[in-house]
């Protein structure tokens, strides 16, 4: 009887631990630097009791995928360090000597933001380390691993605490530094303010000027904790948030000349303090290099084609030769939100002087509704696919070498029921040169929508009352020169007179500027009563036969 009595107490002793706090993680190598995270990940425990703990049936798991669950007898010796490891237990994997190797790649130490739990047979969680950056926890970068603070006691202390860790300072094995199996480091005092993201914004973007300024900002983390901060930039005039004060903030750095690359620095050791921190930020282009050579011509929101939103495309012209088309881009101003940058670059080819180039979504579509004889008129078709992503009340943006150069529409206007919406619809520039507004006709909102349902696979911009001005001569339907004649235009007498050498009924269609149609009629006479219309642009269509013609009606 003694001696199972005897056996059970020596059971006890290396039986399972059931008390959060028996053991504790105490060390970890999640981004070793002399060898692959595959071989040299590791990490370290610590048993606080006065007897050994067996940690089979033991899981290591994350809050994620990733766990390994021990089988077998393995015992962490009472009052001792513990070091797992992903990698074999040889010189390849940096020169940590592991106890156990749980190599199988299902648990592995993320880079980043991660945890390391463990977990007892009865699925009690008895520690738990949520590391990383994200997680209040310093970041050293690759090959230091990262030590609970020696000077607290480990049985009582938080170790997800990221306060209570520190960077360990001693080389092992292929010269990264931790202190695996060993007593902790003292720790380092380090600088704990971070530097985040950086950007530099052109102020002005002035056509033909050398000297716009831009504005730099350098986002920041963990300062305001009582040392003074002094902040410095190579150039321009330092404002923002004050890092003395402020633990989280941003620092903006404002006329700085264009072309001027600024450091700034954030420093406090003049107050006792560790950090001297830089950024280097590279001046944007605020202005292209030479002139501009390429223009907005069209801006296209044709009725859905292919079964989908294929019918939007971009019509630019060359006026001079470009080596490089590449220079150039397009930005589309979604819904009034204001611009948001290039979305669309230009291939990198070279176009000569009066060339017209297409940027289309689909170019399937674009042959199929402007047809092929339309659609070789242009000399370079280009596609976008989603790039190209504008609908009827967006502006357009021409950008070269990453500033806008032309804008047609208002970026910061949501142009529904705008005088420049082209829904379903074109813009159209002419002449060249023109600024937006001037110089821009449109084609009227929803003009080449087909009249009820989906439009038949034959449906072109022919069968529409705003055949798009750039492939309009292809209308073998139009009208000769002397076979029609339409007066007095602008009409200001309630009457407009229509006169053809055809004989036949005339088909009369009207659509006011918004494409809305105002009069569908067929006459018999020379005449064509509009009283009653409001004073402004319409068009016209007219057919007579197989003849039709379009064309603009302004009414006084």
């Amino acid at each position: 009887m003694k001696k199972l009595y005897l056996l059970f107490l020596l059971c006890s002793f290396i039986g399972f631990s059931q008390n959060p706090g028996d053991l504790v993680i105490t060390e970890y190598m999640n981004d070793p630097s002399a060898v692959s995270d595959t071989v040299g990940e590791w990490f370290e425990i610590y048993n606080t009791t006065s007897s050994s703990i067996d940690l089979d049936g033991w899981t290591i798991r994350d809050d994620g995928t990733n766990s390994f669950t021990f089988s077998g007898t393995l015992l962490v010796p009472a009052n001792s360090y513990f070091v797992l490891g992903r990698g074999p237990n040889d010189p390849t994997n940096g020169g940590v000597n592991l106890d156990f190797s749980y190599g199988d790649g299902s648990f592995t130490l993320g880079n980043g933001d991660d945890e390391i739990v463990l977990v007892s047979p009865t699925a009690v969680e008895i520690d738990r380390v949520n590391y990383g950056s994200g997680n209040g926890f310093p970041d050293e970068g690759p090959g230091t691993s990262l030590i609970l603070d020696p000077t607290l006691t480990i049985a009582s202390a938080d170790n997800n605490d990221g306060a209570n860790w520190c960077f360990s300072s001693s080389p092992y094995g292929d010269g990264d530094l931790g202190t695996p199996g060993a007593a902790n480091d003292s720790c380092i005092a380090t600088c704990e303010t971070n530097l985040g993201a950086s950007d530099a914004t052109c102020d002005t973007t002035t056509p033909g000027a050398t000297s716009d300024t831009y504005t730099a900002t350098l986002a920041y983390s963990g300062a305001g904790t009582g040392e003074t901060f002094v902040v410095s930039s190579t150039s321009g005039v330092v404002g923002g948030d004050d890092p003395t004060s402020v633990a989280d903030g941003t620092i903006t750095v404002t006329g700085i000349t264009e072309g001027t690359d600024v450091t700034i620095t954030i420093d406090n050791t003049g107050d006792g303090g560790l950090c001297t921190l830089t950024r280097d930020i590279t001046s944007p282009v605020c202005e292209p290099t030479g002139s501009v050579d390429l223009e907005l011509q069209g801006i296209i929101d044709f009725t859905v084609l292919e079964g989908g939103a294929e019918g939007k495309a971009v019509h630019v012209i060359a006026t001079a030769d470009i080596a490089d088309l590449s220079e150039y881009g397009i930005g589309v101003a979604n819904n009034g939100g204001g611009s948001d940058g290039q979305e669309y670059t230009f291939d990198a080819i070279s176009v000569s002087n009066g060339d017209h180039i297409l940027v289309a979504r689909s170019l399937t579509a674009m042959e199929n509704f402007l047809t092929t004889a339309g659609y070789n008129l242009f000399d370079h078709l280009l596609v976008a696919n989603t790039s190209i992503s504008q609908n009827g009340d967006d502006a357009i943006e021409l950008y070269k070498n990453g500033a806008i150069v032309e804008t047609f529409g208002d970026p910061n206007v949501d142009g529904s029921g705008e005088s420049w919406e082209y829904t379903d619809s074109w813009a159209y520039k002419d002449p060249l040169g023109s600024v937006w507004p001037a110089g821009w006709t449109y084609g009227g909102v929803d003009c080449t929508d087909f009249d009820s349902g989906n439009p038949p696979a034959t449906w072109t911009t022919f069968d529409t009352p705003c055949v798009y001005p750039f492939v309009s001569s292809l209308s073998t339907d139009e009208f000769a020169a002397n076979e029609l004649s339409i007066y007095p235009n602008p009409v200001n007498s309630g009457r407009v007179n229509i006169q053809s050498q055809i004989a036949g009924d005339k088909m009369i269609e009207l659509y006011d500027i918004m494409g809305r149609s105002v009069i569908s009629t067929v006459i018999t006479s020379n005449s064509l009563d509009v009283t009653g219309l409001k004073t402004g642009m319409y068009l016209l269509k007219i057919t007579i036969g197989s003849k039709t013609s379009t064309t603009k009606l302004i009414i006084d």
